[in-house]
Order: structure tokens, then C-alpha cells, then sequence
């Protein structure tokens, strides 16, 4: 068995901004708007000058999560092929259904990337995290350290701010 380093990295990232609602589309099925697309692509560049190594990469199987994930792990030099699907990260009610795929996370993974939706991000992100406070723009991302060898006392304890990136915050 390989040896468990002591920190772990989480990325929650928000999907980037999408079309508006149409009616003969479901929610589930909006993709990225032109804007969110470069939106996503200028914060997957900033975020790749920090990030050396990404594990592995969860996504809510929404169309727009889908395209923000495939765009940061293109940045990111992450097979887009590897993303894993996740149906509750599709969940907007809660942050149970989050925490519950972290927990299960292989500990061997040191960095985790998570794309999904709001109200459920920032509130995982304020569980997670006592010292961020803000709220998750589209394509925001918040990196979280926790000093522990697995996920599931990750999201026990709770960890550091490592990063908040919003279109804003680059200037």
C-alpha cells in the first residue's frame, strides 16, 4: 500500500455561466453560454498556475457542470475521459448528498475537484470551511486544505482556505 500524505486538497467548483431557460429544455439539459465558456476558461488557467496535480475529478452529469469540468480539466492536463459522473451532485437541496461522495472518496486521492451547483456548494463550502464566508459566483472555485490522511475526517474537522477565485477576484 503506498504511504497516505497528511493533506488534502478539495476544489469545489461551480459550473460556469449557462443559456437561460428555454422552454422545450430541462434545466438538466442547459449547457454553457458563450461568456461562460471563456469565463470558465480564464479561471481554469489562473487556478492551473496553482494546482501541480489533480486526482481526481467529480462532476454533476448536468450538461453545464459537464462542459465546466471538461474545461478545467483541459487546463488542468486532466483526462476529460476520467471525470467521473455524479447524479447527486445534481441535488440542490443540501449538502448531504456532497459530503457523502467525499467521504467515500479513496484516500489515496490527495487533490479532489468537484463541479456541480448552487445553494449546495456554497453551503458545502461554508461547512468545510469556517473562514469562507462569500458566496459562489458562476465558475468560482474555493480550495480547501484539510491536515488529515482521509476524506471522511476531511469533512469532520473541517479545513484551511487555500484559494477563492471568481472572475472578479483576477482583475
Amino acid at each position: 500500500m503506498l504511504g497516505l500524505k497528511t493533506m488534502k486538497k478539495l476544489y469545489i467548483i461551480r459550473h460556469s455561466k449557462a443559456v437561460e431557460m428555454a422552454p422545450d429544455h430541462s434545466d438538466f439539459n442547459r449547457c454553457l453560454a458563450d461568456n461562460g465558456i471563456e469565463k470558465a476558461g480564464m479561471i481554469a488557467s489562473h487556478l492551473a498556475q496553482e494546482l501541480a496535480d489533480v486526482d481526481l475529478i467529480l462532476s454533476s452529469p448536468a450538461c453545464r457542470a459537464i462542459e465546466t469540468a471538461r474545461i478545467f480539466a483541459d487546463k488542468l492536463n486532466y483526462p476529460a475521459s476520467d471525470i467521473i459522473l455524479q447524479q447527486s451532485l445534481y441535488h440542490f437541496g443540501g449538502i448531504e448528498y456532497a459530503t457523502e461522495i467525499i467521504s467515500h472518496v479513496d484516500d489515496e486521492v490527495e487533490t479532489l475537484i468537484l463541479v456541480g451547483h448552487n445553494p449546495t456548494f456554497s453551503a458545502l463550502s461554508w461547512n468545510l470551511c469556517r473562514e469562507f464566508r462569500e458566496g459562489m459566483p458562476t465558475s468560482s472555485v474555493v480550495g480547501i486544505a484539510f491536515n488529515t490522511k482521509t476524506w471522511a475526517k476531511a469533512i469532520k474537522k473541517g479545513g484551511k482556505l487555500l484559494t477563492y477565485l471568481t472572475k472578479n477576484s483576477l482583475g
